[in-house]
């Protein structure tokens, strides 16, 4: 006699069980491509801050020498200390961008900034326009952007044109 006392599965568990096992390696796979797509846009949002600033930094310092026929004296650095943007913002002041390579083409930083910004004038007619930062608060410089400034006179007035862009992250 054989034995007729088989178990069987209905076809309504098997979906259910399937469905419900698909959904959860789904999760996951969105969850890991979420958290780490998410890491790399903000990542790369903190790099351009410095990116862009140093940039404008230069064309203020560019414009200044245009006007007053002499590149600007090297600045103080804003913050003053790097901690100040160590794992955080900093939120700047008038009176932080009140040295002459900042105030006279009217540069400054509105909103807060993750970079320490500096202008250094290496010539007579050259100069660095530096960002720095040190986004986990270790003290080490993780990212610093640099773009450099040639000027020369042309027609009795001082003409500046960018130099090299240098990108020294870690």
């Amino acid at each position: 006699m054989m034995n007729t006392n088989k178990r069987t599965v209905s076809g309504r568990k098997v979906v259910l069980v399937g469905g419900t096992l698909s959904v959860l390696v789904l999760f996951g796979i969105t969850f890991a491509f979420r958290t780490f797509g998410w890491n790399r846009f903000v990542a790369n949002a903190e790099l351009q801050e410095g990116k862009s600033n140093v940039v404008y930094l230069a064309r203020a310092v560019s414009a200044c020498a245009l006007k007053t026929g002499a590149l600007p004296a090297t600045s103080r650095k804003v913050p003053a200390e790097l901690a100040q943007v160590g794992k955080k913002t900093y939120a700047s002041t008038a009176a932080d961008w009140s040295d002459e390579a900042f105030a006279c083409d009217a540069f400054s930083i509105r909103s807060p900034q993750r970079f320490q910004y500096e202008w250094e004038k290496t010539g007579e007619h050259d100069g660095v326009a530096r960002a720095r930062a040190d986004f986990n608060g270790d003290g080490v410089v993780e990212a610093t952007f640099e773009q450099e400034l040639t000027c020369e006179e042309r027609s009795g007035k001082l003409r500046c044109n960018p130099g090299r862009f240098r990108d020294k992250n870690r």
